[in-house]
Parts: C-alpha cells; structure tokens; sequence
C-alpha cells in the first residue's frame, strides 16, 4: 500500500505539470491564431485587383507611339503584333513598321498587365507625330450665331508652325458637341486661323476672312450662353491642351453653367489647369459682339493668363476675325 501511495504521490507532480503545460500551449496557439489569420487577410487586402487605367496616348516619333499608364506595367504576351513593344515604368513604348505621317490616324490594339496580374486591353487611335506645333492660343470667338452670322472661333499663331492634327473641341476632348482637326498647313507667325461651326448646307462662299479659313461642318455649334473651347495637339487621348476658355452668362442653374453637363466641361478645364477663376461673362455677347482676347499694349503682344481677365466683349459690329482685336469694348450703359 505504501508503494502504491508513493507512486501516485510521485506521478501527481508529473500530471500537473503536463496540464499545465498543456494548457499554457493551449492559450499559447489561441493568441497566436488572431494574428495569424489577420496577416492572411491583410495579405489580400493589400493586393492589387484593378486593372491599369490608360490614360495616354502620344507619338513621340514619326515611328515611336508611347501609352502611359497610372501604375507600372508590363507587355502582355505578344498583343501588340505585329509591331514591337518594350515596358519602361509606368509607360510603354511601340514601334510602328513605318513612319506615320503627322495627322494622320492609326489604330493600335495590345494588352498590358500590372505586377499583380491584372490585365488591361484597349484599341486607340494614335495620330502621326507632329514636330512642328505652332504656339497657339484662342483669340476671338461667338457662340451666337443668326442669319447673317456664322459662329467663328479665331486662333492667333505666337510661333510659326504646322496644324497637321491639332484639334479643336467645343467642349472637352472626352464630351464635345462640335470638333475641328486641321489638316497639313503651314503657318507663319503672327497669322490668325478662323474655323468657322457651320451646317451642311451653310454656302461655302460665304466662308470669308483676312486671316486662314477653315470650315467646320457639324451638326451642333458652340453652346450659346455657357460652354468651353479646348485646343490640343493631337486627337489622342491625353494630348497636351496649348489654350482653353470657359464662358457663361451666370444664370442661376447648376452653379451658373445653365445645365450640369456644361458645368462638368467647365470643371474639367479647369481641374486640367487650362483655366483659373470665373468664366467669361457671356451675357452682352452677341453674333456681331465677339468674345476677345485683350491685347495690352502696342507692340501687339497676346495677354495668356488662362482666366476671364485676358477678355471682353467688343462693341456691336466689332467682331474682328482674321485680324487684330482692335474694337472698343461693349458698355451697356
């Protein structure tokens, strides 16, 4: 009986400490398995699935196309045959088989993907490198056209050049009524280019300026009261914006823009930094009393502030497309 005793008194000391070590692990891998898991989830909380977003598409070569990209890509397989792509960052180059003349459209097609694995496949036109883009800015402009009147809208040329591709929208690249691509011609510096917003069936004779016309057929015209003009290098998408306005009477619907698809435009130039401040007012304009740019001194040089300060509103009759803005402001006093 002693023995017996002895053993269980021996093995007592042995079976706690087992219990309590079991226990001990027991809490050990309780605490451990939160963290665990959490750094599971985080793992995929912190993986990327979106897909990269193009934002770009630019020639930089009479051969050379490059697509930018809002995260580091790579080329997808072979998606880009039959020419050649090569992934730099955030960009990707390509090269065409030949050179693309400048103006003139190609389509292009590929797919990329980010260093997730998240694919992006996309089709574009991509227009000819133009070297030789003229310094442009708007200079004159009307929006309400009547019988006798055509809307016009009036670049002036600070740099010689050559049009090939660049584009003028009423509105945004991305959400316009009308659009104007000139072809290949040659500028000098100093010239004034007139596109004139005209219907189908608007005389083609009665196209007529001091200055280099060319006539925009489109079914929509400039936004009479409030509306944006922009002015890019190329049609592409993210092609360089060279000038911008905003114009408006300040009604009182959808912040002074009339509607909100007008205020939208209206917020993009100015998001893009093509525009600061209010808009022009538009209210004393007229077919004959054209939106102008202010020329501030002799010597004929072009105020390009990117805001409604650089303009006004000449007098009836003033309008003075092909040539300097010359007329007396309008005053309705």
């Amino acid at each position: 009986m002693k023995n017996k005793r002895e053993e269980k008194n021996l093995l007592l000391p042995v079976v706690v400490t087992v219990a309590l070590l079991c226990t001990v692990l027991g809490l050990m891998l309780a605490c451990s398995q939160p963290e665990h898991r959490a750094a599971i989830v985080n793992v995929f909380i912190d993986k990327d699935s979106d897909p990269p977003v193009l934002l770009s598409v630019k020639s930089v070569a009479s051969s050379i196309v490059r697509i930018d990209f809002d995260e580091p890509v790579r080329v997808y397989g072979d998606s880009f045959e039959p020419f050649v792509a090569r992934a730099d960052g955030k960009s990707v180059y390509v090269t065409l088989d030949s050179s693309l003349q400048a103006g003139v459209k190609a389509d292009l097609k590929g797919r990329v993907q980010d260093y997730y694995g998240n694919t992006t496949g996309f089709s574009v036109g991509v227009w000819g490198y133009n070297p030789s883009v003229p310094d442009l800015v708007i200079n004159e402009f009307t929006t309400k056209r009547d019988t006798r009147n055509q809307d016009r809208t009036e670049l002036f040329a600070m740099t010689g050049g050559n049009l090939a591709g660049v584009t003028l929208y009423c509105g945004t690249p991305d959400d316009y009524d009308a659009k104007f691509m000139f072809p290949d011609v040659d500028v000098k510096k100093g010239d004034y280019i007139v596109v004139w917003w005209v219907k189908d069936d608007y005389p083609e004779d009665r196209i007529d300026s001091p200055g280099v016309d060319f006539a925009a057929k489109c079914s929509k015209t400039p936004s009479d009261n409030n509306g944006v003009m922009v002015l890019t290098d190329s049609p592409s998408p993210g092609a360089t914006i060279l000038d911008a306005v905003v114009y408006s009477d300040f009604g009182e619907s959808a912040d002074g823009f009339g509607t909100a698809k007008a205020r939208d435009r209206a917020l993009w130039v100015v998001s893009s930094g093509a525009w600061e401040g209010d808009a022009i007012d538009s209210s004393y304009s007229t077919a004959t009393r054209s939106m102008s740019r202010r020329i501030p001194n002799s010597s004929g040089a072009v105020l390009d502030t990117n805001s409604c300060s650089d303009w006004y509103i000449t007098c009836s009759g003033g309008a003075t497309f092909g040539t300097a803005n010359t007329s007396e402001p309008y005053s309705p006093y």
